[in-house]
């Protein structure tokens, strides 16, 4: 570990708790937009806002509910794991795509695990696309997020 690493990691933290001041106190507001608030918030100032974009958003979607489905043993394939197959099935010419998955008993907590998870991907301007999912599985008492960003 060199000298830098433990600086730049106590700023990646620190950006993400600044992220999650944008959503955590908006209880009410819809997970998909906290998640979204939570990535512009990362890309402030490095790089253009991304663009909710429809097929983007149907990827997030299908990615989302494979997940679901396999942890309900209800899948008949693994959950999708690489987004750009998702996209170019869909009709979409994205040739650089990344997916951020969160998982937690609450959204904050989903939320901010798709954050950490993206800490690297979010701060890519090449990613101009946004596509974001919830699921909320209120009998086994979580929540699921994706978001999916591509660069067209």
């Amino acid at each position: 570990m060199s000298v830098g690493e433990p600086m730049a990691r106590c700023g990646v933290v620190a950006a993400i708790g600044a992220a999650a001041l944008v959503w955590a106190p908006a209880a009410v507001a819809e997970p998909a937009t906290q998640l979204e608030r939570g990535i512009a918030s990362l890309r402030a100032g490095s790089c253009p806002a991304l663009r909710p974009d429809p097929v983007v958003q149907r990827a997030a979607e299908l990615s989302n509910q494979s997940s679901e489905d396999y942890y309900n043993h209800g899948a008949q394939h693994v959950p999708v794991t690489d987004p750009l197959l998702v996209l170019a099935d869909l009709g979409s010419a994205a040739g650089k795509a990344v997916q951020l998955h969160g998982y937690g008993d609450t959204d904050a907590d989903a939320i901010k695990g798709a954050l950490l998870q993206g800490h690297t991907a979010i701060v890519d301007c090449s990613y101009m696309t946004l596509g974001t999912s919830v699921i909320r599985n209120m009998e086994r008492g979580y929540t699921l997020v994706v978001a999916v960003l591509a660069d067209r």
